[in-house]
């Protein structure tokens, strides 16, 4: 039997273990060996799709796909591969909350890191893929109904906690999920905002070239 003191150990190196592995920043990494700063210029977010206004579509794609992945394998790892004791039940979903956590705050970027959105795919993926193919496919759809990216990207916040709820019954895993899903809804307000403004730029329509004000960016859509 694990004891008290065992389980807090477990807790604080997994979630901890996350947070650094969150704090791989990959659109920053990549800027900061071309000699820039990522957030110097677009969205000033570092995230994937900064990497592709300020980097290229090489750099968009690496950065999206390393976001994913660095959510995905911790907590694939603690739920399919490591023994984690069973007083350590939730640990899988606290380490993959601190992954965005870590993505979004990173130490080493003075936690001015990205939103977090491709983290979140790489969690739910690695929770259950039933919950991200459905999340795929239902945020997909909203996509193409509202053709705004912010609207389909806070759908699919929504969407996995909620199944992930539905499934397991578990309060304590949902809670811990809300708490990233909740800043990174807060980070996108400024996107629900140019769209209040109807200066949002919608899916499938060209980017406008007229200056924009400093700190609004010039990847209006920038979710990741």
């Amino acid at each position: 039997m694990t004891t008290f003191t065992e389980t807090v150990i477990w807790y604080v190196c997994g979630i901890l273990a996350g947070y650094l592995f969150g704090c791989i920043n990959t659109a920053g990494i990549i800027a900061k060996a071309k000699g820039i700063d990522i957030r110097s210029g677009g969205s000033h977010n570092a995230g994937a799709s900064n990497a592709l206004v300020m980097i290229g579509k090489g750099a968009a794609v690496c950065t999206a796909v390393a976001d994913m992945l660095k959510a995905f394998l911790p907590v694939f790892l603690l739920r399919h591969v490591i023994p984690v004791p069973e007083s350590c039940a939730h640990l899988s979903v606290a380490a993959g909350a601190a992954v965005i956590l870590g993505h979004m705050y990173p130490f080493w970027m003075q936690f001015r890191g990205g939103k977090g959105f491709a983290s979140l795919l790489g969690l739910s993926l690695a929770l259950d893929w039933r919950i991200f193919v459905a999340g795929i496919i239902f945020t997909a759809i909203v996509l193409l109904t509202v053709r705004y990216i912010v609207v389909a990207t806070l759908f699919f916040c929504i969407l996995v906690p909620t199944g992930w709820y539905l499934q397991t019954k578990s309060l304590p895993e949902l809670l811990i999920l809300l708490v990233p899903i909740c800043i990174i809804v807060k980070k996108h307000f400024i996107n629900l905002k140019r769209i209040r403004e109807g200066t949002e730029i919608r899916f499938g329509d060209k980017k406008k070239t007229e200056p924009q004000p400093e700190g609004s960016g010039s990847a209006p859509e920038d979710v990741s």
